[in-house]
């Protein structure tokens, strides 16, 4: 008996035991992959309307020390009062945005309109992924 091989103890695994491997990893992907689909597009909406309060913010700070309302968000970011405004040098507290004016979350500038249309001191809003008016929008009138 001590010369003979032992056919029954190979060491490995099976095609079969391969595939179901796969398989238990291609279901346990498919419940997951689709829960954070979806979460992308939330963060991105969630950090537009973090984005759209701090506008707002500056915005409003704006009009407390100048008792108006900015012609455009670019006044927010300028270091010295604009030119043509009739605004007091002196009571100049830019830049409002510190940072600078951010994008919002698909790379697109944020709209602000000094006449709301929308019973808001001011429009200031986000047109959301697709760009263009509609229900995505991110807005500081739908808060």
């Amino acid at each position: 008996m001590k010369g003979r091989t032992q056919l029954g103890s190979r060491s490995g695994f099976t095609m079969i035991e391969i595939m179901l491997v796969v398989i238990i990893i291609g279901v346990l992907a498919a419940m997951v992959v689709p829960n954070f689909a979806g979460r992308t597009q939330q963060a991105r909406t969630a950090r537009a309307v973090s984005d759209i309060a701090n506008i707002a913010t500056s915005i409003d700070l704006y009009e407390l020390d100048h008792g108006k309302y900015p012609e455009s968000l670019d006044e927010l970011v300028s270091k010295e009062p604009p030119s043509g405004t009739g605004i007091d040098p002196n009571a100049w507290n830019g830049p409002y945005l510190k940072k600078g004016l951010p994008k919002d979350p698909w790379n697109r500038q944020y709209e602000y309109n000094k006449d709301s249309q929308h019973n808001q001191e001011y429009d200031l809003f986000s047109l959301g992924a697709d760009g263009a008016p509609g229900n995505d929008d991110v807005t500081n009138w739908n808060e």
